[in-house]
């Protein structure tokens, strides 16, 4: 006998914990890994934000949240919607981006003053002429390259 309830024992916490970290908070998809590289005049331009707008957002009450990934040194980013680098949910995306030049060492106060680099058009999901297909799966964008 005590053998038995040693394996029902087993066997609760062994499908409990498989249930664990999956369901989602109510408000929340599921997202999906994405990362890719941008460059402006063939080089890397660190700390542009790369935003995914959704081609046509879902219609089950939930909140639709823009996700974006910062540009790194070397021109990799990764896309982030609700935590770092958890990626997007799965979806046919407009990309936008946004560039003011490197911001390490920089104040907020001087943040605000620099300018926009990019050109306006990228700026802009309606003008970019850039899209994404987010699977469900781990996603690696193409590269963006902007002239």
């Amino acid at each position: 006998m005590l053998v038995f309830a040693k394996r029902v024992l087993l066997s609760a916490l062994v499908m409990g914990l498989a249930g664990c970290g999956t369901e989602l908070p109510p408000d929340q998809r599921q997202v999906f890994p994405a990362s890719g590289t941008v460059s402006f005049q063939g080089k890397p331009i660190p700390d542009a934000t790369v935003r995914l707008h959704p081609v046509k957002p879902p219609d089950d009450g939930k909140p639709v949240y823009i996700s974006r990934g910062r540009v790194e040194d070397g021109g990799e980013y990764s896309i982030s919607t609700y935590a770092i680098a958890d990626g997007a949910p799965a979806g046919k995306y407009r990309v936008s981006l946004s560039w003011q030049g490197p911001l390490k060492g920089l104040s907020e106060d001087e943040v605000d003053q620099l300018r926009e680099r990019l050109p306006r058009k990228y700026t802009s999901p309606d003008t970019s002429g850039l899209t994404v297909m987010i699977t469900e799966d781990q996603n690696r964008i193409p590269e963006i390259t902007i002239q």
